[in-house]
């Protein structure tokens, strides 16, 4: 199965960008969202962009129990995507970082694998459901807990009476009684850190940044979608005595709102940032041509 470095390359992006149609195909016919499919889009760009800057480098060096691997992998992707139920679409989001693998496998075989490690990792990170990552982060570090504690903090230093117990913040309002808001997984802004924090791999990935910049962006993502979750906690928390104006900012169209400012402000970083790196890549060519 020794083929050429040209052909190789070929057949492999062909593929990828095949079976990427294919896997966009079945995301609109399961979902028929236009963010998700615009969201996955940009991953698979991304994925497949990430390999075009790599193709000289790559080792095409595969084998035949390598390239039987990948071919029944694939083969059974494309049979499980023929004969694939409603109930199975939760399956989808596997099969990105399952079809980077068997390609990879029979382009490269298992001993070049490794070079392929950036994007499966993407293939996983990127498509893999925010609500199971976000979870298993928040069973670890308890990033509701710490949500709901300082939105208690802001809410106390604003006036109000409040106390927080766990994941709850209670609130008292003179002539109007007791509240309590229960702080779960989406209203933590959890699913809103883990979007900017793939944009913000992604902008490190693809733009040339200096050391100190690369670790800043994520944590900045990070930072930016967790103090808005406190924010949208406080606003939810002092709506719950008027249920018309709560069930707005709690729905689709009060998290939208939310999402879509961090997005802005942290374009508006990254924006800084490389306005940034510029300056100082013309400062360091002005010192180091005199």
């Amino acid at each position: 199965m020794k083929m050429s470095h040209l052909s190789d390359r070929a057949w492999l992006f062909s593929s990828l960008i095949s079976l990427s149609i294919l896997y966009l195909n079945l995301i609109w016919k399961t979902t028929g969202d236009m963010d998700i499919l615009t969201t996955d889009c940009l991953f698979w760009g991304a994925i497949i962009w990430l390999l075009w800057q790599r193709r000289n480098k790559l080792s095409y060096d595969n084998d035949p129990i390598s390239s039987f691997l990948g071919l029944l992998l694939i083969g059974l992707i494309l049979a499980k995507t023929i004969s694939l139920f409603w109930f199975e679409s939760t399956l989808l989001p596997l099969l990105p970082f399952f079809t980077t693998a068997s390609l990879a496998l029979i382009a490269s075989g298992f001993k070049n694998l490794r070079q392929y490690g950036q994007e499966l990792f993407f293939a996983w990170f990127l498509f893999f459901p925010t609500g199971v990552i976000g979870r298993f982060i928040d069973s670890l570090i308890h990033i509701t807990v710490l949500n709901a504690k300082l939105a208690t903090y802001f809410l106390y230093y604003f006036g109000f009476n409040v106390a927080s117990q766990g994941n709850e913040v209670l609130l008292s309002l003179p002539e109007r009684g007791e509240f309590k808001a229960v702080v779960d997984y989406p209203c933590a802004g959890l699913p809103m850190i883990l979007l900017m924090l793939k944009m913000a791999l992604l902008l490190v990935t693809f733009v040339s940044l200096d050391k100190k910049h690369r670790v800043l962006v994520p944590i900045v993502s990070i930072a930016i979608g967790f103090m808005l979750g406190v924010i949208r906690v406080c606003i939810l928390t002092l709506l719950i005595p008027e249920p018309a104006k709560f069930d707005y900012w709690h729905g689709s169209s009060g998290s939208q709102i939310f999402s879509t400012l961090g997005i802005v402000i942290f374009s508006g970083f990254c924006y800084w940032i490389m306005q940034r790196q510029e300056l100082n890549n013309h400062s360091s060519l002005s010192t180091n041509s005199q």
